[in-house]
């Protein structure tokens, strides 16, 4: 998904006009689309036009009746030319989700590497993280976006976690999107292999301490499986003549293994 995307809009069938007040720039819009918006909802007023005039909190908007039947209705938006930009395409164009890469070399390079599959997505397909963190999310709360609005952002959002694993992981915390940050946390290092400026992004002591709990259960979760699991589980594959031999090789790889198990994908 191309940056310049977010710099550009139409729409087809609009019924009222959205004016960025600081740029002085209006807007034909579609009054059944700009319902996505909660705050946009409260607008609406199905028994006559225009809406009356109203006031919000922070001056985030107002609303001016026309000057005749015939002038179209005015929403006048305190928010800037790229701004309001953004936030037409997300309540006039649905989102796409991004889409995975195909994982027949993903796998086999982890494989050898000894390492779990990460789920790599066509960076075509991703919503670049600066416009999703710096752009897009900030409009999420302060037009109270759709439900789908939301799942989608969030799914570009969690795209991003293989390669940032960090960065989502603390974003997602801080707006408390629970889901977005357990699975980001699959791909952390260990907490004591970051610098002190990467784990600052970490935005409370006790979101910190969870995540020290969580990296530790699973570790232990997972060497408690190396060390359990038996390479003939009852007996199903054993070679007579070579099980003796063949276990106790296993014992002590299992056993090599084990302290070598750390937290990341």
């Amino acid at each position: 998904m191309r940056p310049e995307s977010w710099t550009t809009f139409h729409c087809e069938n609009p019924d009222f006009v959205v004016k960025s007040v600081p740029d002085d720039i209006s807007f034909k819009v579609n009054r059944a689309s700009m319902r996505n918006s909660e705050v946009f909802r409260t607008l609406s007023n199905p028994r006559h036009l225009p809406i009356p005039e109203l006031a919000f909190s922070g001056d985030m908007f107002s609303v001016g009746e026309a000057d005749s039947e015939n002038q179209e209705q005015v929403v006048d938006l305190h928010e800037t030319t790229s701004v309001l930009l953004a936030l037409l395409r997300l309540l006039h164009y649905p989102l796409a989700p991004p889409i995975l890469q195909p994982d027949d070399e993903k796998l086999e390079r982890a494989i050898l590497n000894h390492k779990l599959p990460k789920r790599i997505y066509d960076p075509a397909t991703v919503i670049p993280l600066p416009i999703l963190i710096s752009l897009l999310y900030p409009l999420v709360d302060k037009y109270a976006l759709s439900d789908a609005i939301t799942k989608i952002l969030n799914a570009h959002l969690l795209a991003h976690a293989p390669v940032f694993p960090m960065p989502i992981y603390g974003f997602a915390t801080a707006h408390k999107l629970e889901y977005v940050a357990c699975q980001a946390s699959q791909y952390l290092m260990p907490l004591s292999s970051y610098k002190e400026e990467e784990i600052i992004v970490i935005p409370t002591v006790s979101a910190y301490h969870k995540l020290v709990q969580l990296q530790a259960l699973r570790v232990k979760a997972l060497r408690e499986l190396v060390l359990k699991e038996d390479i003939f589980p009852h007996g199903y594959g054993a070679c007579t003549s070579h099980q003796r031999e063949t276990t106790a090789l296993w014992d002590a790889k299992r056993i090599a293994l084990a302290p070598l198990i750390e937290t990341s994908a």
